[in-house]
């Protein structure tokens, strides 16, 4: 399982961006904070699988206190970190 945090942004027209810092491309958005968490799942599974088929290891997550965490049960670390 890996979990990275998450910055919420609120955008010009009233909807929340979901940004990962630790994965600039996986960036998602939401009509809420609620909808832009459970977007931004599916948008780190779909970065993570992206490295992996390209044989990159992801990143390891930082330690932000105080940002909501997304979480994935698809990948772990010890899976992801093989070659």
């Amino acid at each position: 399982m890996l979990s990275y945090p998450v910055r919420l942004v609120p955008t010009r027209e009233g909807r929340v961006r979901a940004v990962f810092p630790d994965l600039p491309q996986a960036t998602t958005e939401g009509a809420d904070e609620e909808d832009a968490l459970f977007r931004a799942r599916f948008t780190l599974e779909m970065c993570l699988t992206h490295l992996h088929a390209h044989g990159q290891r992801p990143p390891p997550p930082s330690d932000i206190c105080g940002a909501p965490t997304v979480r994935t049960d698809k990948f772990s670390a010890v899976r992801e970190a093989a070659p």
